[in-house]
């Protein structure tokens, strides 16, 4: 196919794609990643047809500086874009050091404008690279689905690669650059770093899709009020633990507020819900990161303290129940006075069926509760 032809039907596409995405950013305005990602479209429709309009008779700052800065700013939108769905913390000094290094970029682009060679060194350099960080931050993606992340991070190294082999180019062939600050040999590398382009915009939106999904498995799995995994996540997760790690010791622990009754009765079901998911935040920060904890009740929680010995086990248990009468003893300014009770077990899971071992934990909750509750039970699995 004539060259020409692709590159303007690959423009076309992208200046369609930005459409696209702005309107959807326009029904979705939380979604600022879809304003972003049309903004890098536009920027770099923008900044090819400069570059196409270089034979005419426009100033070099406009068809070589501006130009270029367009294009460098589409991968810096894809970049921006990317965050909100990844686990960098973008920090505000963070954010300083980037616009630092972006201004500094632009300023070498500003200085070396009228010298095309130069200029097309530093914007394929600089543009590989930033697509070098977009592959690496997909790796850090709230997304897990492979296939996907995967196709786009490859999309991602072979844009990097080819503005790479554009910058070799014109380095070995400095003596015959044309008026784009091109080497003829590098004409197809162009093509591909407008195609790959092109691809790139066209795969983005399914991030968002693809995030939408995940956020909806997520509220299929968590607890409403508490935020954390609910009565069936949480037996699944258990499950799977005790299939995928049957030799390591572990304790499970079974939680319940005591005389959550009266706090309705007396308080009101407001005041109880806010009493649960306080109880539920405590427990959340007192756990390590690696525990599993879901709330399996009205006021009942359950948890599975990993990889852990019994003394542990119950050192973690008593001090639970010290943090919750210690620190929620005022829930809205009311005196509401909150303990627990816990029953717990030590078990190896090849050992004993988590069903079994859940039975006994709770036969050792009901005896903290015989016991005059805010206290904890072992439970022992041979009896």
């Amino acid at each position: 196919m004539h060259l020409p032809t692709v590159i303007i039907i690959a423009l076309a596409i992208n200046l369609t794609v930005g459409v696209y995405l702005f309107l959807l950013y326009q029904r979705k305005p939380k979604d600022q990643c879809f304003k972003l990602w049309s903004y890098s479209c536009f920027f770099f429709v923008l900044g090819a047809a400069l570059v196409a309009l270089r034979p005419s008779s426009l100033p070099p700052f406009f068809t070589f500086f501006i130009a270029d800065v367009l294009l460098l700013l589409a991968p810096v939108y894809v970049f921006a874009g990317l965050i909100r769905f990844s686990r960098f913390r973008y920090t505000r000094r963070r954010r300083q050091f980037a616009l630092s290094c972006l201004l500094l970029v632009v300023a070498g682009f500003l200085i070396s404008y009228q010298h095309p060679g130069l200029l097309s060194v530093l914007a394929a350099m600089a543009i590989g690279t930033l697509f070098c960080l977009c592959a690496w931050l997909l790796h850090k993606s709230i997304i897990t689905e492979p296939v996907f992340t995967r196709s786009l991070q490859t999309v991602f190294l072979l844009h990097a690669a080819v503005m790479f082999t554009q910058t070799i180019l014109v380095i070995i062939n400095w003596q015959q650059l044309n008026m784009h600050g091109l080497p003829e040999a590098s004409l197809y590398t162009l093509a591909s770093h407008i195609l790959l382009t092109t691809l790139t915009a066209l795969l983005l939106p399914w991030l968002s899709f693809l995030k939408l999904e995940r956020k909806l498995t997520l509220k299929s799995q968590r607890d409403g009020l508490t935020r954390l995994a609910n009565r069936e996540h949480f037996f699944n997760q258990v499950e799977r633990y005790w299939q995928q790690h049957p030799l390591l010791p572990s304790a499970l622990i079974m939680i319940d507020i005591d005389f959550f009754k009266e706090v309705n009765d007396t308080f009101g079901h407001g005041v109880g819900d806010r009493v649960i998911a306080s109880v539920a935040k405590l427990l959340s920060k007192q756990l390590r990161c690696n525990d599993i904890i879901g709330r399996i009740g009205g006021e009942e929680y359950a948890a599975l303290l990993i990889d852990i010995d019994q003394p542990t086990a119950l050192s973690i248990s008593h001090r639970l129940c010290e943090q919750v009468a210690k620190q929620l003893q005022l829930i809205d300014n009311l005196n509401v006075g909150l303990t627990i009770s816990i029953g717990l077990v030590h078990v190896i899971p090849e050992q004993y069926d988590y069903v079994r071992a859940f039975k006994k934990a709770d036969e050792a909750l009901y005896t903290s509760k015989q016991a005059g509750r805010n206290t904890v039970t072992l439970g022992s699995l041979n009896e």
